[in-house]
């Protein structure tokens, strides 16, 4: 099988669930995803904050955006620990609980995004209007793709049972961390 980098990345658009199947099918172990998903990441908060830098006008950020390294981890956490909540809702709406397909998925997503950003960053010098067309047009792209990845990761047979698995995990895990980042901020303010 003949898997090349540019193929898997416009199979992942055409066919998302095909290309989930491929990537799983490698057998890509669980530290390897994590490894990939801590990097891709770190290079997406890295192209943020060039974006960012680029940008003509000042943008009023929170207080945790304002420094890459506390970025960066806010984001692996929550990406990591939504592949858990993820699996957990997946398993009561009949799915395999398989964090590993969850994870390497992920991790692929994330280079998909980061492939993504950095088109979106060339585009930047062009037009800004123009990048942020193109990156709403992401978004919803990027949606079905990650609803995909999860259906075929989960083995639910069902986009709409997928579909409320991602963003129930989703909100869950956000909700989560953001408890616990409050949680680590009040400890910090006392």
């Amino acid at each position: 099988m003949s898997l090349s980098f540019k193929s898997l990345f416009v199979e992942t658009i055409t066919a998302p669930r095909d290309a989930a199947q491929r990537i799983i099918d490698l057998g890509i172990t669980r530290q390897t995803s994590i490894i990939c998903v801590i990097f891709t990441i770190c290079i997406t908060v890295i192209l943020f904050f060039l974006d960012l830098n680029s940008s003509p006008s000042s943008i009023i950020l929170p207080l945790l955006i304002h420094h890459p390294l506390v970025l960066a981890s806010v984001m692996i956490f929550g990406t990591l620990w939504s592949a858990f909540v993820i699996g957990f809702f997946g398993k009561i709406l009949g799915g395999n609980e398989n964090i590993d397909n969850i994870l390497v998925l992920l991790a692929w997503g994330q280079v998909i995004q980061v492939g993504f950003q950095v088109i979106a960053t060339l585009i930047t010098f062009l037009s800004l209007q123009l990048a942020a067309l193109f990156q709403l047009g992401v978004f919803f792209i990027y949606i079905w793709i990650f609803v995909s990845f999860i259906d075929v990761a989960l083995k639910l047979e069902n986009l709409f049972k997928a579909f409320f698995v991602t963003f129930s995990g989703l909100i869950a895990a956000f909700i989560s961390v953001s408890m616990v980042l409050s949680l680590i901020v009040g400890l910090f303010n006392v």
